[in-house]
């Protein structure tokens, strides 16, 4: 039993605050305000805790020692993949939208320890001959395997916090910074507990009371993180992403380390006791942590060592590097901003930016983005005292303390944002926008020629990123249009083919309509076109695609004839099998309606056309005229390109439209012709798409609707 009440107080804290932290996590998740992260979390603080709970109750009933690490032992392979899985998805997007296939081996392999630390509570693990006085539990052979396979998920855990540090923009490191501080305390010190029961083939439970003040501090952190900072951010990770080498450098450290403490305390006896030096190693560790992560320490100790041991303050060729590098990665005009706000912040010291572009409509300049720093609505006037500066000096200019003649809503927020440079972004000598800069980092920092001159080279790159943007988004309007313009040829084409079919009934009526059976017939194309018109302008898309098909059983030559009372004249001849093929009824249809007016159209003579179906290792579709034929060099070259025609006033669209439509339906378009031969088309359907029975049903209403 613990000699004092110092280990359960220090314990039983740990485990009541993981507790209810545990609750607020899973309530925050539940009420939309986390993901999976926070549920990863959640069930990764809960195995922890159960761990504390378990060795709590051991040390304060060694007689019931047996079943309590039973439990402690399943609960500590529980913490493996729980505590990964929070690594891989706590603040990360990854680019591919799936997690890598390594990251996703690694939480496989984790879920293996609760099996291997299950079986170990069954088999029985330790032998602990004086526990009453001495909490130390003797591993087994397999046993040492099992904490092996802890020490390395939390290494590899660690591994995956440090690449999320490494690729987190300093506002957004700033949100999850205790997050991830917190989890560094919390698997830090389960590195330094079971690695030294590696060290020593046996597990010392009196260390368990600085395990618990990790606890402790950790779960305090992330408290504190998400109550005051916020939820998680998000930051982008690619599969080719490389993490530094800190962790595994640190952990060698610490083995060289471990042995100099183990001689220092060999060498000092018993006057300083384990479990102090352990709590002290972890409180000083994890404000070094603290310390090195603060944006002001880093600026103040980059500025100092900048200034005394190099002639210049900035490594250029990184800075333009890495600049540039973000500029050319963001996609899109936010993003873009984003980019160039955070990059600032990062290489000048700022807490926040905010960028100002001039807007056409109203001919004064607002703020379209910012980073940490009060977004305003005010709106600088070209006449304004700070635009007037940009524009006199062309470079930037110092807002601190404001700007004589500046008053208004402008001055207010000049003094509320804390700003203090403005940078001009100009292109061809017009000012284009400019980046107000929020409060310094460094309050003591001073800033001179050098980085006013930075600040205008960063400027014109922006300037010219921005414009590049400007000109894609242009260029993607100008494509669209292009595409609309196409598809309204594709639209007008097949409209064509359909008051062709209405001109003619038209032109029949006056001879014919006083006859009943024209009249019926009159009524019915009238109704089939108008059908088909009502369908083409509501539809208004582009070309078929195989996914937006709409597959039906179609008897090809009922179809045809169909399509022939559409036809003018009477002159075409159909024939062969009325094969049933599984395609479009109204994508299929426009096929044979284009071939066929095609054919008529080529036969000036007044030559028949044959339209013949059947099946040969698929169903086909042959339309056969005996026109004037093409030429070699149209049939090679042009036939089935958009636009392209030896028809006078055609649109060169019908033969395109046909082949991207039996393309869609996984067949091809084969074509024979010679000059005053004629022209041979034939449709052929890949084997599949014949009707593999239940379509009797459908064929016959086809047909009743065709008559």
């Amino acid at each position: 039993m613990p000699r004092n009440l110092a280990y359960p107080t220090i314990s039983g804290a740990a485990v009541i605050l993981t507790v209810v932290f545990c609750v607020y996590l899973v309530a925050r998740t539940a009420r939309g305000h986390g993901g999976a992260a926070h549920a990863a979390l959640a069930a990764a603080l809960a195995c922890t805790a159960m761990v504390e709970l378990c060795d709590l109750l051991a040390l304060l009933g060694p007689e019931g020692v047996g079943p309590w690490r039973q439990a402690a032992v399943v609960a500590e392979g529980a913490m493996c993949p729980a505590w990964l899985l929070f690594t891989v998805l706590f603040a990360r997007r990854y680019e591919e939208r799936s997690m890598p296939w390594t990251q996703r081996g690694m939480v496989l392999a984790g879920c293996l320890m609760p099996l291997f630390g299950a079986y170990l509570a069954v088999r029985g693990y330790y032998y602990a001959p004086n526990f009453d006085s001495e909490p130390i539990l003797f591993l087994h052979g397999g046993a040492f395997y099992f904490y092996l396979g802890v020490v390395l998920c939390s290494v590899l855990a660690l591994f995956n916090l440090e690449g999320t540090l490494a690729g987190a923009t300093h506002h957004r490191r700033w949100k999850i910074k205790f997050v991830l501080l917190g989890a560094v305390a919390v698997l830090g010190t389960q590195v330094l507990y079971y690695s030294q029961g590696l060290l020593n083939r046996s597990l010392n439970l009196g260390l368990a009371p600085a395990r618990s003040l990790a606890l402790l501090l950790g779960v305090g952190l992330m408290w504190y993180s998400l109550a005051r900072r916020g939820g998680e951010v998000k930051i982008s990770f690619s599969r080719r992403l490389t993490y530094k080498s800190l962790v595994l450098a640190a952990a060698g450290i610490y083995l060289v380390v471990l042995g100099l403490a183990g001689e220092g305390a060999r060498q000092l006896g018993e006057s300083l006791s384990p479990v102090v030096l352990l709590s002290i190693g972890i409180v000083a560790g994890l404000a070094l942590l603290v310390v090195s992560l603060s944006e002001t320490v880093q600026r103040k100790v980059k500025v100092f060592l900048q200034r005394h041991f190099y002639q210049e303050k900035y490594d250029y060729r990184q800075q333009w590097m890495q600049f540039t590098k973000r500029l050319h990665a963001a996609r899109t005009v936010h993003e873009l901003h984003q980019t160039v706000l955070g990059a600032w912040c990062e290489t000048f010291g700022l807490e926040g930016a905010a960028m100002f572009l001039h807007r056409q409509a109203d001919n004064r300049f607002a703020c379209v983005s910012a980073l940490e720093i009060l977004q305003p609505e005010v709106r600088f006037a070209p006449d304004s005292p700070l635009v007037r500066a940009l524009r006199r000096t062309g470079g930037t200019v110092d807002v601190r303390g404001g700007l004589a003649g500046e008053g208004g809503e402008a001055a207010s927020y000049l003094e509320a944002s804390g700003a203090t440079f403005a940078v001009p972004l100009t292109r061809e000598g017009e000012l284009d926008g400019f980046v107000l800069m929020g409060p310094t980092i460094n309050k003591a920092e001073s800033y001179d020629l050098e980085d006013f001159e930075l600040m205008d080279t960063m400027a014109g790159h922006v300037a010219s990123a921005l414009l590049n943007m400007r000109l894609s988004d242009q260029l993607a309007k100008a494509r669209e249009m292009e595409v609309m313009g196409k598809v309204s040829t594709f639209v007008a084409h097949d409209l064509k083919n359909l008051v062709y079919t209405l001109s003619l009934v038209v032109e029949n009526a006056g001879k014919y309509i006083a006859d009943p059976d024209f009249q019926k017939d009159m009524l019915g194309s009238l109704d089939s076109t108008v059908g088909k018109m009502k369908v083409l302008i509501s539809r208004l898309k582009g070309l078929p695609e195989r996914h937006t098909l709409k597959r039906e059983p179609v008897r090809l030559l009922t179809a045809a004839r169909e399509v022939a009372g559409l036809v003018p004249g009477e002159r075409l001849r159909l024939n062969g099998d009325d094969v049933c093929a599984e395609v479009d009824r109204e994508e299929f249809s426009k096929v044979i309606l284009n071939l066929c007016l095609n054919a008529v159209e080529a036969s000036t003579d007044g030559g028949e056309v044959r339209v013949e179906t059947g099946s040969d290792g698929g169903p086909y579709l042959r339309v056969e005229d005996s026109g004037r034929g093409m030429e070699e060099s149209f049939l090679s070259e042009a036939i089935f390109q958009p636009f392209q025609t030896t028809k006078k006033g055609g649109m060169g669209i019908g033969l395109y439209q046909c082949k991207q439509i039996v393309e869609a339906h996984g067949g091809c378009i084969e074509v024979s012709s010679a000059p005053g031969e004629g022209t041979v088309f034939v449709v052929r359907l890949p084997e599949h798409a014949l009707c593999r029975g239940g379509d009797e049903a459908e064929s016959q209403r086809f047909s009743q609707g065709s008559a």
